[in-house]
């Protein structure tokens, strides 16, 4: 386990380091310093504490991905909800720590398998259908959609 504080952890006064120490003074934090595709590559299983471009890029990438953040869908505007709530039935989105944990808990022992079930795979394909897609030609596709 490495928990990645924010790049601006300091900001707000929390001292997330500190706290972090104090739970369990064996932890891994990374602060930035590392590369974050570098974090990537080697974890099995990438968790966001909240919504984010974060997000947006392991599902992109097809990265086994969970999030959690405790506001639940209030955050977004009405017309992105309904895909949101595909991914939330997925539970690849979850609204409390403890749900999260539970799921990574669940999974844990065979990630790939729940991460490639068809449910799963395709609430992540839906959301980055209109989220997180990636285009062969991008600048074609900017174009039509400027001009029209």
């Amino acid at each position: 386990l490495i928990i990645r504080l924010h790049k601006d952890h300091k900001k707000f006064g929390w001292d997330d380091k500190s706290r972090w120490k104090d739970f369990d003074p064996a932890v891994r934090l990374d602060t930035g310093e590392v590369d974050i595709r570098d974090l990537i590559s080697k974890s099995r299983l990438v968790v966001h504490s909240y919504d984010s471009t974060g997000i947006l890029e392991t599902l992109n990438l097809n990265i086994p991905t969970l999030a959690f953040w405790q506001n639940g869908l209030d955050h977004l505007e009405n017309s992105v909800k309904p895909l949101y709530q595909k991914l939330v039935d997925a539970e690849i989105v979850h609204f409390s720590s403890k749900s999260v944990s539970d799921k990574v808990n669940t999974i844990w022992s065979d990630v790939d398998t729940w991460w490639n079930q068809n449910d799963v795979q395709e609430a992540r394909k839906q959301f980055c259908k209109y989220f997180a897609r990636q285009s062969q030609n991008p600048i074609v596709e900017l174009k039509k959609i400027l001009i029209s």
